[in-house]
């Protein structure tokens, strides 16, 4: 069996097979020790062409994440921002409430006292009838 025969049954069968036959074939002395060398040779470019291209595609994903993590970091600064400007008015609100519930609470008071005032001059100077 030559070279070309072996490149036949690696390419027609499958790796797997051409190199679990390729003990038997040189024992028996169907193939040559050179022959089934460049058979291994072959064998091991092609698994380096799958570590290649599997480094490759690590990569890539390696920087997609990496641009992800960008955008979720940028996302994160301005939900944060955008936090921090809500926070800042609510803490207006909670002011110009405290501000309203002041004069609401002085407006009561002079309001009572007020009504106490008329009360009392009601009931003091009351009109006498005739």
């Amino acid at each position: 069996m030559d070279i070309t025969e072996l490149m036949i049954t690696l390419v027609s069968k499958g790796t797997d097979y051409a190199l679990t036959q390729l003990p038997t074939l040189l024992r028996n002395k169907e193939v040559s020790r050179e022959d089934a060398e460049l058979l291994l040779l072959y064998t091991m470019a092609s698994d380096m062409k799958y570590i290649v291209d599997m480094y490759k595609y690590v990569v890539e994903s390696y920087k997609e994440t990496t641009e992800m993590h960008k955008d979720l970091n940028e996302g994160f600064k301005d939900l944060n921002d955008r936090l921090r400007s809500i926070d800042e008015k609510l803490d207006f609100i909670i002011s110009q409430l405290k501000v309203l519930n002041t004069n609401i609470s002085i407006t009561y008071e002079l309001t009572s006292k007020i009504m106490a005032r008329l009360m009392e001059s009601s009931m003091s100077g009351a009109p006498k009838s005739a």
